[in-house]
């Protein structure tokens, strides 16, 4: 009962991995295969986690095979891939016993390895005709795409381990670190060379819609390495008190816009800047708080009207703003960042700054969903408070709550 429930878990997070789907289709179209499937391997068990069968081969979501007629347990027991372009004429498996039974001509199968040096899996891909998959870019492609199995399976195991009384931004936190120590950069980078190449070698041959295919998967893989470089930016945005200068913002604020010079003048894009106050702040990570606010109001821009972004300030006595959280004898610096983008409701203004969440926009694939995360946890940093203030197809304005 145990093992059945080892698996089914095993099954379940495969399932919970978006870009799995992603995964099978890629192989499928770089490799010519018709099937694909990302296996649990056991010593006595071989379970489908995800399938992609468009031979049919027969196999969905939770079957088995007998693990004794896969080269998967060969894959298991000796940590190395099988790769075969043509059975038939194959010096080591023409006679195997396995393309037999199951009539497959090309097969590979690579092993998916967790952090801690466990065996998985495989992704593995089959068909019944001859296809050219022993080369060192498809098998490139396929220990990236394991490798990146490997990694949401560890974040989600990391995630299990945590102890429910830690904070909710420490668990974000145990979650994500050790993304710096992982570099799924290089790999991204790779999968955007490699499509590139096949899309230039095999321009005559694509149609139309392969060539929309292809510029689709190195819009993802762009996407893949800007959330990556987000999650890396929020791990990195410690609380070091040594760090704190007194600052004046307006020179931050100017900073983080001349960052985004060309997406400005592109959009024609107008921000007007108050003279604001000087505070006692991480300048690095002040800096990129306005950049993360600029750049989600350029994200979610109105289509209606010329996009217009607003910084203004003001100091007060934390009663005066009526904002819970705040000291009531305390100065603060009321900072306010206000847009006539596409706004949001009212309902969602607490969800915005949970990592990974973006509301049901058609602008939200230009958003990573960690912006504004980012944005929150710089101003908790800074002993403050921030809100959201929204109306939809209006205005968005976040406005932020500084100890003077």
């Amino acid at each position: 009962m145990e093992v059945i429930d080892a698996l089914q878990k095993d099954i379940k997070d495969i399932q919970s991995i978006n870009i799995v789907p992603t995964i099978l289709d890629v192989v499928c179209r770089a490799t010519g295969m018709g099937f694909a499937a990302i296996a649990r391997v056991t010593e006595d068990t071989w379970v489908t986690c995800g399938v992609l069968d468009a031979i049919p081969f027969g196999l969905s979501v939770g079957d088995e095979l007998d693990i004794q007629t896969t080269f998967c347990k060969q894959v298991r027991e000796s940590d190395q891939l099988v790769v075969i372009d043509h059975v038939e004429k194959d010096e080591v498996y023409h006679n195997h016993p396995i393309p037999a039974q199951y009539g497959f001509q090309s097969y590979i199968s690579v092993p998916i390895m967790r952090k801690n040096g466990e065996f998985f899996g495989t992704l593995c891909a089959l068909d019944l005709k001859p296809n050219k998959v022993n080369t060192p870019q498809i098998i490139d492609m396929f220990s990236m795409f394991t490798e990146l199995i490997a990694f949401h399976l560890d974040a989600l195991e990391t995630m299990r381990k945590q102890d429910t009384a830690i904070k909710k931004k420490d668990i974000e936190l145990a979650a994500y670190d050790f993304i710096s120590s992982h570099d799924l950069q290089e790999p991204l980078r790779k999968i955007q060379i490699l499509t590139s190449t096949i899309e230039k070698k095999e321009e005559q041959n694509l149609s139309d819609k392969g060539k929309k295919y292809f510029k689709s998967i190195k819009k993802a893989a762009t996407r893949m390495r800007n959330i990556l470089n987000d999650l890396l930016t929020y791990s990195e945005t410690e609380f070091k008190p040594k760090s704190f200068k007194e600052q004046d913002l307006k020179v931050l604020v100017e900073r983080a816009k001349d960052r985004l010079t060309k997406k400005i003048e592109k959009t024609n894009t107008i921000i007007n800047i108050d003279d604001l106050c000087t505070l006692r702040v991480v300048p690095i990570q002040m800096e990129q708080l306005f950049y993360n606010l600029f750049t989600n109001s350029l994200n979610f821009k109105s289509t209606k009207r010329p996009l217009l972004i607003e910084i203004s300030n003001k100091k007060g006595l934390g009663q005066t703003f009526g904002v819970q959280g705040l000291e009531d004898n305390v100065m603060y610096c009321e900072i306010l960042v206000k847009d006539n983008g596409i706004g949001f409701d009212q309902q969602y203004s607490e969800k915005i700054f949970d990592i990974f969440q973006r509301l049901k926009t058609k602008e939200n694939d230009k958003s990573t969903g960690i912006g504004l995360s980012i944005v929150k946890r710089i101003v908790e940093n800074h002993q403050g408070k921030i809100i959201a203030v929204g109306k939809p197809d209006h205005y968005a304005i976040f406005k932020m709550y500084l100890p003077l």
